[in-house]
């Protein structure tokens, strides 16, 4: 991470936790994307092939307390006993309020697809993980913390438990996100805000790069109607070791 002392954690999860996933779940609905998979994502923390990661403002940040007045929320208790398997040591003393998440997965069967490699193991780790599932409250949007996150879950991804050389993600390409018609159904619809930058633009400012495409890969459903939409994914990884 930088020299920066960062004004966020990450917080693992307790998926099974009802309370974590049910403001897991509202913070999707908030989002507007793959409220419907927060069970599957429980499951896939059993599993340890992911993992979310609570964004918590450090108790210590001086101003700490006015971010989180902008995000409307009440506290949960840190209660993960595990993180990737590995026992972990919870706080459950310890309340903090959530404003968004983070995943990290890991995807084997969909990196032979891209055709994706680790490139050698040695005493230091290898491998792929993927980085995934990116909210933070809309309040606190454009304030700075997005990259924050990204380079914590970065740190995590590399030093943690799945030492990753590699860290790979899939978003929305630049040219479907803009688009008005898309604009107006996904975010302005919803009661959310246009983009302003791509999100492909984003993540490549921070020294991702895309190397492939899948036209079609997310169906969207809209809330409202029903309707399911076509998403295509571009993917984009960064080395980061």
């Amino acid at each position: 991470m930088s020299g920066r002392n960062p004004r966020v954690e990450l917080v693992p999860w307790d998926f099974d936790s009802e309370e974590h996933r049910a403001r897991m779940h509202l913070q999707r609905l908030a989002c507007g994307w793959r409220s419907e998979e927060v069970q599957k994502w429980a499951e896939q923390g059993r599993a340890a092939t992911k993992t979310l990661y609570w964004i918590v403002v450090r108790d210590d940040l001086a101003d700490g307390e006015k971010l989180i007045a902008k995000h409307e929320s009440t506290p949960i208790a840190d209660t993960a006993p595990t993180h990737w398997h590995q026992p972990r040591e919870a706080a459950p003393g310890r309340a903090f309020t959530p404003i968004g998440h983070i995943a990290l997965d890991v995807r084997p069967s969909q990196d032979r697809q891209l055709g994706l490699t680790s490139d050698g193991e040695d005493e230091n780790g290898s491998g792929i993980a993927w980085v995934a599932s990116l909210y933070i409250s809309w309040a606190l949007q454009r304030h700075g913390l997005g990259r924050e996150v990204m380079a914590g879950a970065e740190d995590l991804a590399a030093n943690g438990p799945l030492r990753a050389r590699w860290l790979v993600l899939d978003t929305m390409s630049r040219e479907q996100q803009m688009e008005p018609a898309l604009v107006r159904r996904v975010y302005l619809a919803q009661g959310n805000p246009a983009p302003v930058v791509p999100i492909q633009d984003w993540y490549e400012a921070q020294g991702y790069e895309a190397f492939a495409q899948e036209v079609g890969g997310y169906k969207w459903v809209n809330p409202e109607t029903g309707e399911r939409h076509d998403i295509d994914y571009v993917f984009l990884r960064k080395r980061l070791k």
